[in-house]
């Protein structure tokens, strides 16, 4: 397949491509804020639970943290360590509820930021970039923001885990094609700028 067999022919003309570094230390920004607001779910939700269910949350964590790295990577090892914990009702809901959370939190956070901050994260923001749309007839309308933050989040959510496979093909994909866009941008028709272009010429 050839590398430039996802840009369209009506892309638009690119402002200085943006340093792949550039980008990934942008990313990387917003990893360590994720990561911040996703141990603090880990630490307020439990709160809103009798004493017992933080005991047997903490005893869960516990025991998680001694199965080797092949386990924790086991998918199947996984359920099976989770049914064999036989853990209470309420201790199930809460942790259901937890990964409801934490699923959510990544997606929404990228949606949120690129929708009201005209482009831009946390990250981007501190380096001076932004996305835009790829081509001058396509808007960056919510729904393209909201596929773009949902795979995004999903990749990040995964590089956070032992699953990490899939995130890691989403990142590594923009070494594939001319204009480095990973498969989120694919899926929002964007790509990443510096914020400090006012503009992008047609070709």
């Amino acid at each position: 397949m050839n590398s430039d067999s996802f840009d369209s022919p009506k892309d638009l003309e690119e402002p200085a491509m943006v340093p792949v570094w550039k980008r990934t230390l942008a990313f990387a920004m917003d990893m360590i804020l994720l990561i911040v607001l996703l141990q603090s779910l880990i630490h307020i939700l439990p709160s809103a639970y009798p004493d017992h269910v933080k005991k047997e949350f903490n005893q869960l964590i516990i025991d998680a943290s001694l199965l080797s790295q092949d386990e924790q990577s086991d998918l199947h090892r996984t359920t099976d360590f989770l049914e064999n914990a036989q853990l209470s009702e309420q201790t199930y809901e809460m942790l259901m509820t937890m990964i409801f959370f934490a699923c959510l939190l990544p997606a929404t956070y990228f949606f949120i930021s690129e929708l009201f901050f005209r482009g831009q994260t946390l990250g981007k923001a501190t380096l001076r970039l932004r996305i835009a749309s790829v081509r001058s007839d396509l808007t960056l309308s919510p729904l393209r923001l909201f596929a773009r933050a949902v795979l995004k989040g999903m990749s990040a959510l995964s590089l956070m885990s032992p699953f990490f496979i899939p995130g890691l093909i989403n990142f590594v994909f923009c070494f594939f094609n001319r204009k480095k866009r990973c498969l989120h941008d694919l899926a929002g028709s964007s790509i990443t700028i510096s914020s400090q272009e006012n503009s992008i010429k047609k070709k």
